[in-house]
């Protein structure tokens, strides 16, 4: 044992006797074990092999280490990859045809590929600038009503802000938001419409939004004082130095500019051109900062440090929660706390500042891509393992020469990489092609993305190509490899590949399963966004064209409106109905004790004549009056009274408020069709107006709407004209159906041409394999059809187990992900199950058609000559 711990370092031992010439080591090892005694003598052993070791490292240089044997089963890293790169890149452009289809193939499903990767890329990387936003927390509401259950919201009312500042201990910073700032600024008589919000200087504190001029400390702590952003003041003053300059605010009144702070970036899911104080609420007594009913628009942010615990600010929530619960009846707030991280995407909660990508759509957008990569390296494998047996001499003669089961694996990996590779070249620009249809695919994709490339992303797809190379090329290399030198030298038809076959047919199955499943899903959703579209709302939408009002004078623009001839009538409303926009309270009759959950929306005079709402008893409003209803009959039959006609006259109460009816209208759709018919009402002069109705009749449409655009600049100044008819926001409500329609037409195009694509694979396989016998058969007098029946009896087996499980699939999924809340759907019938399974069984059936033709007009002494 002594003995050993007076040696040298095992491993520089090793790896002095691995790199020393032969001729030299015994004289060079004898040396250095002389000299390792002697300074263990002197120095000890810890010194003496550290002298050692140093004494190794000088030996590694030309005259010491052995000269590189060139065997011919030596591993030659750098030879070796150029051998395979030529064999790829022969192999490559020797079978052109095939090349070709499985470089198309591929480079469009990773088109789609880099689409999710960009998408998820962009949507994950929301908020992630903020310096501190791993203990950032937004308060969140989950309101509990009584006729209508729980819903979850992402806004809580300020009241939340003042009690836990002043009644609860505790040291988290809190930083409460409003977005009452939103409206117009007001600057040497011109006007700029902006979106803003209010809050306290505690926002800088916990939130990474750089300051440019003023102090982030101070800058919102006194009443009627504001910071705006960096553009915004260029568009206002010309220039960014804008500290004590005065702007006027639509509804604060005159406010002073205390700082500039640089825009928010696309990705954070705060947006604002200006910031206000919220001191300026204190100041003006709001009820915002007293009322626990009041959250509609209010937020609250919460930074607690990592020393601090988050169950005990949880603890105060709850004891807020359950205190200010008891002073209300008919609903109760609970609060909770929401990552900052989890915000982006969201969870579908309500109230969420700005527009919120639904965690289920990445989910799905992910989910459909993987499937379009599968298939596309599905189709891959069928076509290079139809092609194997033309390839199998040539593994056999690998073989015999001497090449590992190892080396063949990595060259026919390269080979799919190769042709991964030039693939992404050309998904690159069908990504660049296809990008602006994506980002037009639905209201959540066209707010929240840009898609815009960067160094990281283009590295993303540059792994993602050698990943599908890798996993595409993965099965066909190891069946080559498999291949027994003997049998395959004596010639491609005496292979027997019946394990390699199977495999094929299971990714033929999965690859028509999914295009035959997108098909007929589609077709059923596209069925539903008309029925959507076309179906009767009970009122009038043609020519009715829509105005955002945003702000404006209303009676300015309705009196300078109403001059243009093309407009034949004209009201205004604060939303509109049948968009999915809908707000409701809950009214009581004659019974204190039953309350009914009513729709309401605020309209002008003349509403319900321009929308041709049907007026079954009583009048419509004659001028505003904020004491006067319109109830729909189901209002009407839901309080218990017996007729439209002896609703007139009767009395609605919501809290201390009443109101008398004046008229009853015919039940409409004031939702979409997602939602069943519920009791409604119209009031008038009780809520601000934001959209005018126009009645339009024009022969020159584009015409009318310049003239309207130009009426509207010459009265609202800075403002842009936003307007729409009635049916593109009946189009936007069901956005998500069209962007389904358009995801699912997308995917199945692709899926069928993939495995059409896959088809051909694997009829030029089949008949590859079975040509001597076809030749033998055509000998024999066997005509076409038998002929034909013999290639595809297999096939077809194949497409009515995929039509068996495709179609209840894709029924099932209409079902619960597309329709799974609405209430009118379609009449699902026969055709419009089975019709895009038959065509795709067709068109497969069209292709074995074509192979089965070339086999049948081959000369039969060509394919019998070797025999």
């Amino acid at each position: 044992m002594n003995r050993k711990r007076q040696e040298p370092s095992r491993f520089f031992r090793l790896l002095f006797e691995k790199f020393c010439k032969e001729e030299l080591f015994e004289e060079l090892q004898g040396d250095l074990q002389e000299e390792f005694k002697m300074n263990s003598a002197k120095h000890g052993l810890s010194k003496a092999r550290q002298l050692y070791r140093k004494e190794v490292l000088q030996m590694i240089r030309p005259s010491v280490l052995k000269s590189k044997k060139r065997s011919r089963n030596s591993f030659q890293p750098t030879i070796m990859f150029k051998n395979y790169s030529v064999v790829a890149l022969r192999n490559i452009l020797r079978n052109k045809l095939f090349s070709s289809i499985n470089i198309v193939g591929l480079s469009i499903s990773m088109a789609v590929g880099l689409i999710a990767i960009t998408f998820v890329s962009e949507i994950y990387s929301y908020d992630d600038f903020h310096q501190k936003r791993d203990n950032i927390y937004r308060v969140v509401s989950d309101i509990t009503r009584p006729a209508r259950g729980t819903s979850n919201y992402a806004t809580t009312p300020l009241i939340a802000n003042e009690r836990l500042t002043t009644d609860f201990p505790n040291v988290a910073t809190l930083v409460p938001v409003d977005r009452g700032m939103r409206g117009n600024l007001i600057y040497n008589q011109e006007s700029y419409a902006v979106k803003g919000i209010s809050t306290s200087s505690a926002f800088f504190e916990i939130f990474t939004f750089p300051m440019i001029q003023g102090n982030a400390e101070t800058a919102l702590n006194n009443p009627y004082t504001a910071v705006i952003t960096e553009s915004t003041a260029l568009k206002i003053f010309g220039k960014v130095d804008a500290l004590g300059q005065f702007i006027e605010h639509s509804r604060y009144g005159k406010i002073t500019i205390t700082g500039v702070v640089k825009d928010p970036p696309h990705n954070s899911h705060l947006q604002f051109d200006i910031i206000g104080s919220i001191e300026t609420l204190r100041a003006q007594k709001s009820r915002l900062l007293t009322r626990w009913s009041q959250s509609t628009a209010s937020y609250l942010y919460v930074y607690i440090p990592e020393s601090q615990s988050k169950e005990n600010f949880l603890a105060n929530l709850s004891e807020l929660s359950a205190q200010e619960n008891e002073k209300v009846n008919n609903f109760e707030i609970e609060l909770q706390l929401e990552a900052l991280n989890d915000i982006f995407p969201g969870d579908g909660r309500y109230n969420q500042f700005g527009t919120v990508m639904p965690q289920k759509n990445v989910n799905s957008i992910i989910i459909l891509a993987l499937i379009v990569l599968l298939s596309a390296c599905f189709n891959y494998t069928n076509l290079s393992m139809a092609r194997s047996l033309k390839r199998a001499k040539e593994v056999g003669v690998r073989k015999v020469i001497g090449a590992s089961r190892t080396q063949l694996l990595a060259q026919f990996i390269l080979e799919a990489i190769f042709i991964s590779t030039f693939a992404l070249l050309i998904s690159v620009f069908l990504f660049r092609l296809i990008r602006p249809e994506f980002l037009a695919l639905n209201f959540y994709i066209e707010r929240t993305t840009t898609l815009l490339l960067s160094p990281k992303i283009y590295l993303f797809f540059f792994l993602f190509a050698l990943l599908i190379g890798g996993v595409s090329g993965f099965l066909p290399a190891l069946v080559m490899s498999k291949l027994k030198p003997v049998s395959v030298i004596k010639g491609v038809a005496s292979i027997k590949a019946s394990k390699g076959l199977d495999v094929r047919k299971v990714l033929t199955t999965i690859q028509f399963t999914l295009s035959m499943g997108f098909f007929v899903l589609v077709t059923l959703v596209y069925k539903q966004y008309k029925y959507a579209l076309n179906f009767d709302l009970g009122f009038t939408t043609e020519n009715v064209l829509n105005v955002d009002i945003k702000g404006e004078d209303i009676e300015v623009l309705r009196n300078t409106f109403s001059k243009i001839p093309e407009v034949v009538d004209l009201s205004s409303s604060a939303m509109i109905p049948s968009t999915g926009s809908y707000q409701s309270f809950t009214a009581k009759y004659d019974n204190p004790q039953d309350s009914v959950s009513i729709n309401m929306i605020d309209i002008s005079p003349g509403y319900i004549e321009n929308m041709g709402h049907q007026l079954l008893a009583g009048s419509s409003f004659d001028a505003l009056n904020i004491d006067h209803i319109i109830l729909n009959d189901l209002a009407v039959k839901r309080f218990g009274i017996n007729s439209p006609q002896e609703a007139i006259g009767e009395t609605i109460s919501f809290g201390r408020k009443t109101w008398t009816v004046i008229g009853v209208v015919a039940t409409f759709h004031d939702r979409s069709i997602d939602k069943p018919l519920a009791p409604f009402a119209f009031t008038s002069g009780i809520n601000n107006h934001y959209y005018l109705n126009l009645k339009l009749q024009s022969a020159d449409m584009i015409g009318t709407m310049q003239r309207l655009s130009e009426t509207w600049d010459d009265v609202s100044g800075n403002s842009d004209f936003e307007a729409r008819f009635y049916s593109d926001y009946i189009e936007m409500t069901y956005s998500d159906i069209s962007a389904s329609v358009k995801t699912y037409g997308l995917l199945a195009i692709i899926a069928i041409s993939i495995s059409v694509l896959g088809l051909l694979g694997m009829a030029v396989y089949t008949t590859e394999s079975k040509v001597k016998e076809l030749a033998i058969r055509k000998v024999l007098g066997a005509d076409l059809s038998s002929l034909l029946a013999l290639l595809s009896k297999n096939f077809m087996v194949i497409f009515i187990i995929s039509g068996i499980i495709a179609i209840p699939t894709a029924y099932m999924m209409f079902n619960r992900v597309i329709v799974p809340d609405m209430v009118y759907t379609i009449d699902v019938g026969f055709w419009e199950l089975a019709g895009g399974a038959l065509l795709i069984i067709l068109i497969a059936f069209l292709t074995i058609s074509s192979q089965t033709l070339k086999a049948a007009k081959t000369n039969p002494a060509h394919s019998l000559r070797n025999d």
